[in-house]
């Protein structure tokens, strides 16, 4: 799903941070600021793993908007209203998450300057499937849930 001004993105926080702790907010809408990375990886002679650098720099700031929206909807009861906006953006930031794991075991990555790895990348891809499988994965029924309450209070199914 590749964004553009006219996506709609409730799910999606406008705002991208920079730093850490104690850093101010530099508010750049999203679409800008992938516009604006899009044209710098483009340039003849910019290394593949310049490149991957700046694509899983991208990527982890869009994760990180991602669960902040997660959060300020479970803290304002509406996250039950989100959950289906959620699924399609979980889904893009997942295949997003593969290709850049992909591009950067077969190329490389530089240093980026937040200092993350590949296996940092894919500790971020794996906590993505967990929520996707625990959101919109196959759920019990209800006598499976009846079993298990049974098991837990001690009763013989």
């Amino acid at each position: 799903m590749t964004l553009t001004a006219d996506s709609p993105r409730p799910i999606f926080r406008e705002t991208a941070r920079r730093g850490t702790e104690g850093s101010v907010e530099l508010k750049i809408p999203v679409d800008r600021l992938e516009t604006a990375l899009n044209w710098v990886m483009s340039q003849p002679g910019i290394a593949p793993e310049l490149s991957n650098a700046i694509v899983g720099t991208l990527w982890l700031m869009q994760v990180d908007a991602f669960r902040q929206q997660e959060e300020e909807g479970m803290l304002s009861n509406k996250y039950d209203a989100m959950l289906n906006d959620h699924r399609p953006f979980l889904a893009d930031l997942i295949a997003n998450g593969e290709t850049l794991i992909w591009a950067a075991k077969k190329s490389g990555m530089v240093s980026p300057p937040l200092k993350f790895t590949i296996e940092d990348l894919e500790a971020t891809l794996n906590s993505l499937h967990a929520t996707f499988r625990a959101e919109h994965g196959p759920k019990n029924s209800q006598k499976t849930n009846e079993l298990i309450a049974q098991l837990f209070d001690g009763q013989k199914p």
